[in-house]
């Protein structure tokens, strides 16, 4: 009786041994959460679904919330905790800080800096390093509209508006109301757009604002475009090139709350890894595939992943 009693002692400090061990296996097995949040786009939602599927491969629990919300909506998202990790541009930080010299998100390497900086300083969020592909703003006519009007650069439209020319732009709320947006290409090359002129959105979705300028809804003759625009290899545009760089530099970056950073700093290597190998000719495929091609953005994000060893079949 005695050797049985003993023996049960054993066997249950075993089960609660191996239990105890399960455990902590699991939990170390398992990192996060973290919640991915990106805008409403077919770049947001392809790159959003790359960095789940990235992490979940490095073991951590992911809450996918890409295409989140307009930049605003994921912006407040992520102060307030609603996200810990988003897709954002470089350029924006323009709309996030006061900063005076607002020339200086003109500049890639600088405008990141600052930035990631003032970012750091006044909430706790990090940016991490961005991709070489500039997401900037520009705008696009058809190519017959090009031709029939002489229209190539921004000095040709600011021409053709002063002289009377019709003019329907269609853009987003940001673009048209931002200094370094539709205002600064007013003031810079001495135009002005009335807003019987705009149609107004409230997203920055260029592919909704292209088909309306390839099917000339509501007169649209002038639209908003992005320099990593999928459209634009396969749309006949003309992108009005813009002599003086008006609008800021938008290079995409992986951007967290510093709590989670803080824990796990080694978050840092599968994203960099991600973004280094982007450029602007692989994301305007990528985009184009989505846009275009009506492929879902998660088809996509994995093929080139997998094209490009970073995750494993």
């Amino acid at each position: 009786m005695k050797k049985f009693i003993i023996f049960l002692v054993i066997l249950f400090i075993s089960v609660n041994f191996i239990a105890c061990n399960n455990e902590q296996g699991k939990e170390e097995a398992t990192k996060g959460p973290v919640t991915i949040g990106t805008f409403i786009d077919s770049e947001g939602a392809i790159l959003g679904k790359m960095m789940v599927m990235l992490l979940e491969q490095e073991g951590y629990e992911i809450i996918d919330k890409t295409e989140f919300g307009t930049p605003d909506i994921l912006r407040k998202a992520l102060l307030a905790g609603e996200v810990n990790l988003v897709l954002d541009y470089t350029g924006s930080g323009q709309y996030y800080h006061d900063v005076e010299d607002t020339d200086i998100w003109s500049d890639a390497r600088e405008g990141y800096l600052l930035t990631k900086k003032l970012d750091e300083e006044e909430n706790n969020i990090i940016w991490l390093e961005p991709a070489n592909a500039n997401n900037t703003e520009a705008l696009a006519v058809r190519r017959e509209f090009s031709e029939a009007n002489n229209i190539k650069n921004m000095e040709d439209f600011a021409r053709y508006v002063n002289e009377g020319g019709t003019v329907k732009l269609i853009c987003s709320a940001s673009f048209a109301e931002n200094i370094k947006g539709l205002r600064g290409f007013e003031e810079a090359y001495g135009f002005h757009l009335s807003a019987e002129q705009l149609i107004v959105l409230a997203s920055g979705n260029t592919a909704e604002m292209l088909k309306a300028l390839v099917e000339k809804t509501n007169g649209v003759n002038v639209s908003l475009v992005y320099g990593t625009d999928g459209a634009l290899d396969k749309m006949d545009l003309v992108v009005l090139n813009d002599p003086k760089s008006i609008p800021p530099v938008y290079l995409p970056a992986p951007v967290l709350q510093g709590a989670l950073y803080e824990k796990y700093p080694e978050i840092e290597k599968p994203l960099n890894r991600l973004f280094q190998s982007l450029n602007e000719d692989n994301l305007r495929q990528l985009n184009s595939k989505v846009a275009y091609d009506g492929m879902a953005a998660e088809t996509v994000a994995r093929e080139y992943l997998e094209e490009n060893e970073l995750l494993i079949k």
